[in-house]
């Protein structure tokens, strides 16, 4: 099982500062970190850190993508580099997604050979098939000829069984998974107010009691969780 960490610099998506992901790789001897964010902003940091530390990193970043036309609902893929040129591609992506005219990648619009030196994972949460379960079938992808995996987690989340049907009728290749924001069970109700007042709107007033997050009902979602449940993958 691979352990997915995301950083505070993803605003509103988790409490884990770069200083804590390094204390915790060292503190469980991690071989490595994976790192999926939502932007670029905390690379330089980061990997400075994780350099200092030797520990190394792997940095990916979650996109939003449609397969033809921005009719469609976008969903999610993360994009992970292998190597140096990979960075300098999925910068190259990240600029398309959000600098461009579409705000996502539209992927028929891509040469696959951009994909060359990345690698791709559909995510449990977010992706084509998540929205095609809760969002009427409303998206897909072609990912044929691309290095690429499912990801497939267990949060305790009262919808996470049915993303594992769809994924098994697919017959997909998985990779289990675990998405962690925060260190303890006990940091969720820390991790519940400060990701609700980051997606505070106007007229959407959160209070603790009632902080409006749809469909977040699990505190599993933490390092203590994956060190009681992991396996060696």
């Amino acid at each position: 099982m691979i352990p997915l960490f995301k950083s505070s610099f993803s605003i509103g998506e988790s409490i884990l500062k770069p200083s804590d992901l390094v204390e915790i790789a060292q503190t469980n001897n991690l071989e490595r970190l994976v790192l999926v964010e939502d932007n670029f902003y905390g690379f330089r940091v980061i990997n400075k850190a994780f350099l200092e530390a030797e520990i190394p990193l792997v940095y990916g970043v979650k996109l939003p993508v449609v397969q033809s036309s921005t009719n469609e609902k976008t969903s999610k893929l993360i994009f992970f580099p292998k190597n140096n040129q990979g960075i300098v591609d999925l910068r190259n992506l990240y600029t398309e997604a959000f600098a461009g005219d579409h705000g996502c990648l539209i992927l028929s619009e891509l040469d696959k050979s951009v994909f060359d030196d990345i690698k791709i994972a559909v995510p449990f949460y977010g992706s084509y098939v998540y929205n095609n379960i809760f969002h009427f079938g409303l998206c897909d992808l072609s990912l044929d000829g691309l290095d690429h995996v499912y990801f497939e987690e267990d949060n305790n989340h009262p919808f996470d069984f049915q993303i594992k049907e769809a994924l098994e009728k697919l017959g997909v290749k998985t990779q289990k998974a675990k998405s962690i924001y925060y260190k303890d069970r006990e940091d969720f109700a820390a991790f519940q107010m400060y990701k609700a007042v980051c997606n505070r709107l106007q007229g959407r007033v959160p209070r603790f009691s009632n902080p409006r997050l749809n469909d977040f009902c699990s505190d599993e979602f933490c390092l203590e969780s994956y060190l009681e449940n992991h396996v060696t993958a």
